[in-house]
């Protein structure tokens, strides 16, 4: 039911009668993007803020993440509004409604596969950083070509396929590398963003399509709010995120241990060197005869050192210094 009459309110004296007029859904929907909205700005500001009192890298490409994220909002936003203020037909909210979707269509494009590539402490290969670049030129001259030819429906339809994509692989490459992420809080955190999103992906397609297709009509209870409780669930989530793991000096600098890291966890002299070799890719061998001890006693060392670091091996670890790392 899309609209409802409120109560009607008097008071006995009879001196005033006020009456509420109609009540639109989409007014609902609407103070749920806007509570969406402030908790992305949010958000942002945090990141930018802890950025710049720690300069992680993946610090700086969540907070172009979140930024990517809170310009789609705000087209969801200005689209929303512009239906219930009677504006949809005005060309400048059109216009306005098309920058924030490309703009936060090709930023999240382009920063999506590195910060996801951050936060499992891998390298993205060469040939992938060739293949990304690329894709970002024609999502680019993708959306210009829309601005120069609107009536073509097909270049915003390759630019929502390709934020589409790009959302599907920041899931799945997330689902593969969760077994590798040494830090509980950052594994936590990653698992309740992909159960999160898999979800509500499936109930936002629902709402997208409903208009299109009739048979979808038994979800019309739904009234389109899975899209905006989404956005306003994640960015809360993401201040709690960032509260949580983002909070703190990094782990190295230019290949060496910071004191933080080392009074943190305890790290000896010792292990500070072993640590530096099984980032060096090492072995236990190779560490034994670098060190002067035996292989069993590095095999010692590092085991002490993984107790320490709340790891189970070199990938989880390595993960711990890499995402950590102010390099």
């Amino acid at each position: 039911m899309r609209q409802r009459e409120n109560r009607r309110i008097s008071r006995r004296s009879g001196l005033r009668v006020i009456r509420w007029g109609p009540l639109d859904m989409r007014h609902l929907i609407l103070a749920f993007y806007l509570l969406a909205l402030i908790a992305g700005t949010v958000s942002i500001s945090q990141a930018l803020l802890i950025w710049q009192r720690y300069r992680k890298l993946v610090i700086r490409r969540y907070a172009y993440f979140l930024l990517a994220l809170l310009l789609i909002l705000l087209s969801f936003i200005v689209d929303l509004y512009a239906q219930v203020a009677s504006l949809s037909g005005n060309t400048g909210v059109r216009g306005l409604v098309w920058v924030f979707q490309a703009a936060g269509g090709i930023l999240y494009i382009a920063v999506c596969p590195f910060f996801f590539h951050s936060l499992a402490g891998r390298a993205v290969p060469a040939w992938q950083k060739w293949f990304f670049f690329l894709l970002d030129a024609l999502v680019v001259l993708a959306a210009l070509g829309n601005l120069l030819f609107p009536t073509m429906k097909a270049l915003p339809l390759a630019l929502a396929g390709a934020l589409f994509s790009m959302i599907v692989y920041g899931l799945v490459f997330t689902a593969l590398h969760l077994g590798e992420i040494g830090e509980r809080v950052l594994r936590r955190a990653l698992w309740i963003f992909l159960c999160l999103t898999a979800a509500f992906f499936p109930l936002m397609l629902i709402d997208a399509a409903m208009s299109e297709a009739a048979f979808l009509s038994m979800f019309q209870f739904m009234n389109n709010m899975a899209q905006p409780a989404y956005f306003l669930i994640l960015n809360c989530l993401s201040i709690l995120f960032g509260l949580r793991y983002l909070n703190r000096p990094g782990y190295s600098q230019k290949g060496r241990l910071t004191d933080y890291f080392r009074t943190a966890f305890r790290i000896t002299e010792r292990e500070a060197q072993i640590i530096g070799l099984l980032m060096d890719g090492a072995s236990m061998k190779e560490i034994g005869r670098k060190l002067f001890i035996s292989p069993k006693t590095a095999e010692n060392h590092v085991y002490n050192i993984y107790q320490k670091l709340g790891v189970r091996n070199r990938v989880q670890m390595f993960q711990v210094m890499s995402t950590n790392s102010l390099d």
